[in-house]
């Protein structure tokens, strides 16, 4: 039985760990959750060889994220710039020598022009992660060398200031990339590429990234079109909004101090160097155990099943999933920055069963971390994409059913013609049948007579 949900209404500095907590106190109140996703993507990027077990999935997970920063044009979206470059940093320079090699070859293949290509090195292995403006073929090359070089994939960090200058730029071939993000969310989804052109480049690879999109609403909506609502590109999103900022002075961050410079520095340095070995491999992956989190991860799954039960919401039912997915790898790279769980993979599902007074405090705030992000995200995407979803789909014409219960609104005892009303009034798609064979099999209400179409609900 999963335990009880408790709702978190809102999160505190101490409920995050010290390499997070610093962009959260220095960022004015607007932007202080903006801000924190900002740095957990990046960090999420940086630890690639992370893996995490899921409570309804059997394959282990990357701390893969997909965030969207929404705001208005001039209301300081690029707050992000500052913060993916000082967190990403390690791998732009990593970057810049693997292009330089990149670019000598190229150099020695015109130079030798007409020439036999046995004369030829070998074209370098390189590993470039950090990605703004890239094509889909390249990016199926890109990812095809990560295998090559090491025989294991690689998350690339996907960063964009202004996601309408990429539409603009590749127009129908960005309809690839955005289809590749679907993909790009979970570990073990192979893409592939296979043409007759000698051009191409064929390979079949597991694409794998955490994006950082700053968007305008209209760009955002341009970009999450009618196939991506419906696909699924919607829930794999966090959306970051930075509210209604009209009339507000600029926003002003407070300059780290010398020691959280230190703080963030070195988290930097050990999440690099738990990802490269000194002689230029990969490290063994690391497993983050999280199975103590699993019972509040079934309660607050189980909270948002009553509500789909209750409201017939097709948008929420679609939407809570990977909500709960997101806000759990959120919440597994704040544990593993806390310092805690952490052991090579392979080690065993309980790595540290008696945990300390310290693990305990851990836990605590990350428990409410996850309550508080898992709630979060989800208003994101029904607030957004809620109500066109249910649009979408054949039996719906126009539903707001996820902010109206029709079992709340429902008598203590009511008739299958009162429940027929209710739908009529609130437009929803489903028949009276359905909510009451699954409020039923749920327990939600009974029937004291079989032979009369009267029910009472249990709640």
């Amino acid at each position: 039985m999963a335990k009880k949900y408790i709702p978190v209404k809102t999160l505190t500095a101490r409920d995050l760990p010290a390499p997070v907590r610093v962009f959260w106190e220095t960022s004015p109140e607007n932007f202080k959750i903006p801000s924190m996703l900002t740095a957990l993507c990046c960090y999420c990027a940086l630890g690639t060889r992370i893996r995490v077990k899921y409570k309804y999935d059997s394959d282990l997970h990357a701390l893969l994220l997909q965030i969207v920063v929404v705001g208005n044009p001039g209301d300081g979206k690029s707050f992000t710039r500052p913060i993916v470059y000082k967190l990403i940093n390690p791998i732009k320079l990593r970057d810049d020598e693997m292009r330089r090699q990149e670019q000598a070859y190229k150099d020695l293949v015109k130079q030798n022009q007409g020439k036999s290509k046995a004369t030829l090195p070998e074209e370098p292995l390189t590993d470039i992660r950090f990605v703004q403006k890239i094509t889909y073929k390249k990016l199926i090359k890109r990812a095809d060398l990560f295998n090559r070089k090491y025989g294991d994939t690689l998350a690339f960090m996907f960063y964009s200031e202004e996601l309408a200058g990429i539409q603009e730029q590749y127009r129908n071939a960005y309809s690839d990339l955005r289809t590749a993000s679907r993909l790009a969310y979970d570990l073990g989804a192979l893409d592939s590429n296979d043409t007759l052109s000698d051009s191409s480049y064929n390979a079949m690879v597991d694409i794998i990234w955490c994006s950082l999109f700053c968007a305008t609403p209209a760009a955002l909506d341009k970009y999450m079109d009618k196939t991506s609502i419906e696909g699924g590109n919607v829930t794999r999103n966090i959306i970051a909004e930075l509210g209604d900022l009209m009339g507000e002075e600029a926003p002003v961050f407070r300059p780290m101090t010398a020691g959280e410079n230190a703080c963030v520095d070195s988290t930097v340095k050990r999440l690099m160097d738990e990802t490269y070995s000194e002689e230029g491999q990969l490290q063994p992956t690391r497993l983050v155990d999280m199975d103590w989190l699993f019972d509040d991860v079934e309660s607050w799954c189980q909270e948002q099943r009553t509500k789909v039960l209750k409201t017939g919401s097709r948008s929420l039912n679609c939407f809570y999933k990977r909500s709960s997915v997101s806000a759990f790898r959120l919440a597994t790279m704040c544990y593993y920055l806390f310092g805690e769980g952490v052991g090579c993979e392979g080690e065993g599902k309980s790595l540290n069963p008696n945990p300390s007074p310290s693990t305990y405090n851990a836990r605590q705030h990350v428990r409410r971390f996850y309550y508080f992000m898992a709630q979060y995200i989800l208003d994101g995407l029904m607030k957004r994409w809620g109500k066109k979803y249910e649009q979408l789909q054949p039996e719906s014409e126009d539903s707001e059913s996820s902010q109206a219960s029709i079992y709340d609104q429902l008598p203590k005892q009511f008739s299958r013609d009162q429940l027929r009303e209710f739908i009529n009034k609130l437009q929803l798609g489903t028949k009276a049948r359905q909510f009451i064979y699954k409020w039923k099999k749920n327990k939600l209400i009974y029937q004291p007579n079989p032979e009369e179409d009267v029910f009472v609900k249990n709640y």
